[in-house]
């Protein structure tokens, strides 16, 4: 008769499991795991095959819920020597990220709790530390939107919002004709805005044909110093 096994949950291909306990009453399960040697060590930082084994070492981390029970994993890794980085990194597992202490599908399910919840009650949802919910929807969101794209820049809106009494502000820079957020910067001074432009290629400077924007003078002065102004270029106050 075979012996029961959560191994068919737990499909990650690059480690094998070799011990699991259940709490009593089933309220919490343990695996220990470790890299299945058929297949060989990664760099997390480029993907690439790693030239060499720099040390072992190990970390427990939280996975989804086994049904009622907590999910913990102590998993065995190997830090790798990567040619191409030039550098030691930990081996790529696909099982968790080097910075966070959860499972790469609990932090998914995370992220998309706090889309729906605050990160106090996804934290009290889960069990978790709000700091633990806090940064693993940080990453999530840097990864998704910290980076956005300044192809095909015509048109900018540019405003500011106030975060708190005492006239602490915030400059908020859009794409006018999709809506989609482009920068946002503390303060709303010229070198806030400057530090926009500072990431426009001098092509993509040059594309713009037109600022939207209340007529603040520091915002003014800015888009004049930073912006080229061709014959078509307009600010248009807001």
């Amino acid at each position: 008769m075979s012996v029961p096994t959560i191994a068919p949950y737990f499909p990650f291909r690059r480690i094998k499991i070799v011990n699991q306990t259940v709490a009593p009453e089933a309220t919490g399960a343990h695996i220990q795991v470790q890299p299945d040697k058929r297949f060989q060590p990664v760099c997390h930082g480029c993907g690439r095959r790693a030239s060499g084994v720099h040390s072992w070492t190990r970390r427990k981390v939280r996975d989804l819920n086994l049904a009622t029970a907590r999910l913990w994993i102590t998993c065995q890794y190997r830090k790798v020597f990567c040619a191409h980085c030039q550098g030691i990194h930990i081996e790529d597992l696909e099982l968790f990220h080097p910075y966070l202490r959860v499972t790469t599908r609990l932090a998914r399910y995370i992220y998309q709790l706090c889309q729906l919840m605050t990160v106090s009650d996804v934290a009290r949802h889960l069990g978790l530390d709000w700091k633990t919910v806090k940064a693993i929807d940080k990453s999530c969101l840097e990864r998704d939107y910290g980076q956005p794209d300044y192809q095909g820049l015509r048109i900018l809106a540019v405003d500011e919002i106030s975060v708190r009494k005492g006239h602490r502000y915030l400059t908020v820079v859009l794409d006018y004709l999709s809506g989609r957020v482009l920068f946002v910067g503390k303060d709303r001074k010229a070198k806030t805005l400057k530090r926009f432009f500072n990431l426009l290629k001098p092509k993509q400077r040059n594309a713009i044909e037109a600022v939207a924007m209340d007529m603040w003078d520091p915002f003014i002065k800015a888009v004049k110093k930073n912006c080229p102004m061709p014959k078509s270029f307009s600010i248009c106050s807001t």
